[in-house]
């Protein structure tokens, strides 16, 4: 797989987490505290939100290292991606 396949794996990631975003991002004044698509449990919520921020991460990135190719396989098996 090429640089470039797993960016754009990344990027796929990143916009299939995105649906699980609160509402509230930091620094708003929105007054709800929902989250954005599913009710999910504050743990699932936050490991969500800590995979997309990787997934972005990688998506940006301009070079991967063999660490980030394992990370990026995880996230992919974690989330049902072939």
């Amino acid at each position: 797989m090429t640089p470039d396949d797993h960016r754009r794996q990344a990027a796929s990631i990143a916009t299939y987490l995105a649906q699980f975003e609160r509402t509230d991002q930091p620094g708003t004044t929105a007054p709800d505290d929902h989250p954005g698509y599913a009710d999910l449990p504050d743990a699932d919520r936050d490991r969500r939100h800590q995979d997309y921020l990787l997934a972005m991460e990688l998506a940006k990135a301009t070079a991967l290292t063999g660490e980030d190719v394992h990370a990026l396989d995880q996230l992919r098996r974690r989330y049902g991606f072939p």
